[in-house]
């Protein structure tokens, strides 16, 4: 019997053996778990952090648009504002400008209706020479007459006449033109020379 209990020990140490050999494993896998486990909260906190940045750098992007915006339109207003008031501004100045001309021409008729004839004559003539001043101010100039080359940009041919002036060239000024740069106010209305040996009192095309 005590050679059997001698046998049975062995057998006990190694179901001993087991048991511990088992909860090692166990050990070892819930580390390995715990590790799984920190790595996924670690892994999520990343996302959640770059989830959060990515929301502030869109509500600030919005901001950013919405400031631009505002300052746009409030560009916008006071550009138009100002375009207006400019407009303006160079309304009075021209009626400011023509007030003299206006007494002027006023002069000329009263002078007139008291039958003042030198009076009224030099009347006239000083208010045109006031309005030619106030255009040229205003950069307006007189478009080239007699003698000038025919150019259909800046002229308008009304009749085709024999004359001294060279074929093709003005001949006389039916209506002065003006341009201001190089924008035609108004093209002159022109006679243009066929030459002497031209047929006279042709209409000019169109």
């Amino acid at each position: 019997m005590s050679g059997a209990g001698s046998g049975g020990r062995p057998s006990g140490f190694a179901a001993a053996g087991a048991r511990g050999g088992s909860s090692g494993e166990s050990a070892a896998a819930a580390k390995a778990a715990q590790a799984e486990r920190e790595a996924l909260v670690a892994e999520n906190e990343a996302v959640i952090a770059e989830r959060d940045a990515l929301v502030r750098e869109r509500d600030e992007a919005a901001d950013s648009l919405l400031r631009l915006r505002a300052e746009f339109d409030n560009f916008r207003r006071r550009a138009s504002r100002e375009l207006v008031e400019a407009r303006e501004r160079a309304q009075g100045e021209l009626l400011s400008d023509l007030l003299p001309v206006l007494d002027n021409m006023e002069r000329a008729l009263d002078a007139a209706e008291h039958h003042e004839e030198g009076k009224v004559l030099e009347g006239v003539r000083l208010t045109r020479n006031m309005f030619v001043e106030l255009l040229e101010r205003a950069g307006v100039e007189e478009i080239a007459g007699i003698g000038a080359p025919f150019d259909p940009q800046i002229h308008d041919a009304m009749l085709v006449q024999p004359s001294d002036q060279p074929e093709g060239a003005v001949s006389a000024i039916l209506a002065r033109g003006y341009r201001q740069g190089d924008r035609v106010l108004r093209p002159a209305r022109v006679a243009v020379s066929a030459g002497l040996d031209g047929a006279g009192g042709v209409a000019a095309a169109g």
